[in-house]
């Protein structure tokens, strides 16, 4: 684990909650200053451990109402074809994340769509572009019950 005293803990939990959050509010909160709060997060960013800030976007706002989680089986394991596949998955817009896995699949993908046609269109591409892909398995999100990207940072 990274070197973080309890005041880095307690700034990356507030962070993690609301990345907008002013570092007055959060100097308060810890006891720093609002620039000794400044100069941790700087800390924090340039040593990876924050790796970016992002907005989470709610998909039905842009039109987004599919989510699928699809798991993937390549046909052919050797390095060249892994790195092919991950290339594509890098680049394919529907692709919100994509993980190397144990299990029944090689990978596991969450991807959204417009609707089931745009679904169904992300998979013609995949299996056409994709000869690697020996097949996959759709499972369609019917509820999102919690979405975000937050690390506990206790235990």
């Amino acid at each position: 684990m990274a070197d973080l005293d309890d005041l880095d803990i307690k700034i990356l939990d507030m962070v993690q909650e609301d990345a907008e959050r002013p570092s007055e509010a959060i100097a308060y909160e810890v006891g720093l200053s609002a620039s000794a709060v400044q100069r941790r997060i700087s800390r924090l960013k340039r040593d990876g451990i924050i790796e970016k800030v992002v907005a989470v976007v709610e998909p039905r706002t842009l039109g987004r109402t599919v989510t699928v989680l699809v798991g993937v089986e390549i046909d052919n394991e050797r390095r060249n074809a892994l790195d092919q596949f991950q290339r594509w998955v890098a680049e394919a817009p529907e692709v919100q994340s994509c993980w190397y896995v144990t299990g029944d699949a090689d990978y596991m993908l969450l991807v959204s769509t417009r609707d089931l046609d745009g679904y169904n269109a992300f998979i013609e591409r995949l299996m056409t572009e994709q000869p690697v892909v020996r097949k996959y398995k759709s499972l369609i999100a019917l509820k999102t019950i919690k979405r975000g990207l937050k690390i506990a940072t206790g235990d």
